[in-house]
């Protein structure tokens, strides 16, 4: 299917912002969310990519759009299950979805599968299986958003514990350097203590449905592989299918459908450059690989 047999219309009721990207020819179309991360915005070629593969894939903005906060702070999960009312309303799209997202964004894919039992199929691109800290981007400079404490998600308008950010003197001197930052350093190690791990973990086993993590090895934007591992330990005894692949040494941005080669690993942020991981022909081909595997995935579970 081309991208000229794809339709897409703007979803702008009860407060959403996004884009609904569908086949144009009639007939089954499974109904699939699909979440940025930290840029924030709207990923409406990644629902156009997935609606030429046969789906009804809903691009939703969260944050960094017209009418939306300007950062990720206090985001409710109730505004991902108006998503789904929304995909539940396509009569092509059928009455259980899929939920993907990539970084932050697959944060709240696994929060928003574990809460709402409509979602049949959840994909975490280079995510988390904890809840972090929010990113508050009116503080101005990186240090400033780092150090802010911030909530990410709230749920029957209370915020969820999260696992808050750490500034040590080796980022802290990276940035006064100007020198690429690996902003994996701001990401603590996993607290050692089982009940305040518990806080911030999120309850991936009441997903009703299965599960894929594709997670890259040289991931530098934050630890995606260990905090991801949390999830994946929390689903050894889950009724439905898990799936996790880590891709050899690629780095952070292997989310979404393939793009024209990566020419670097760095990528701006705010005030400086963020070291993104892996090297270019790596990230290249992994995120071709994530994206295959995501297609055949949301395919072998929605069908």
């Amino acid at each position: 299917m081309t991208d000229m047999e794809v339709t897409s219309q703007r979803v702008d009721t009860h407060g959403l912002v996004g884009v609904l990207c569908a086949p144009r020819a009639p007939g089954p179309a499974p109904g699939v969310l699909l979440l940025g991360g930290s840029e924030g915005g709207l990923h409406e070629r990644d629902a156009r990519a997935l609606a030429s593969e046969g789906f009804s894939a809903l691009a939703l903005a969260y944050f960094g759009a017209s009418s939306l906060p300007p950062g990720l702070v206090d985001i409710p999960l109730e505004y991902f299950f108006r998503a789904l009312d929304v995909l539940a309303a396509q009569p092509a799209s059928g009455e259980r979805f899929g939920v993907a997202g990539g970084s932050r964004g697959a944060e709240a894919a696994l929060l928003t599968a574990a809460h709402d039992e409509r979602v049949a199929a959840v994909v975490s691109v280079v995510g988390s299986g904890v809840v972090t800290q929010g990113i508050d981007f009116r503080q101005g400079n990186l240090l400033d958003i780092l150090r802010t404490p911030t909530n990410s998600w709230t749920l029957d308008g209370q915020a969820l514990p999260y696992l808050p950010n750490v500034v040590s003197d080796e980022l802290g001197d990276l940035i006064q350097r100007g020198v690429p930052v690996p902003l994996s350093l701001a990401y603590p190690v996993l607290p050692s203590d089982p009940g305040l791990l518990e806080q911030v973990n999120i309850k991936v086993e009441n997903i009703a449905g299965a599960a894929l993590f594709i997670c890259a090895e040289d991931d530098r934007m934050w630890p995606s592989r260990e905090y991801t591992q949390v999830a994946i330990d929390r689903l050894s005894a889950h009724p439905y299918p898990v799936e996790h692949k880590t891709l050899r040494g690629a780095g952070h941005p292997i989310a979404g459908p393939p793009s024209t080669p990566f020419t670097t690993t760095t990528s701006p942020g705010p005030g400086v450059t963020f070291e993104m991981g892996g090297t270019t022909a790596a990230n290249t081909g992994a995120r071709a690989s994530a994206w295959q595997a995501t297609v055949r995935f949301l395919k072998d579970h929605l069908a």
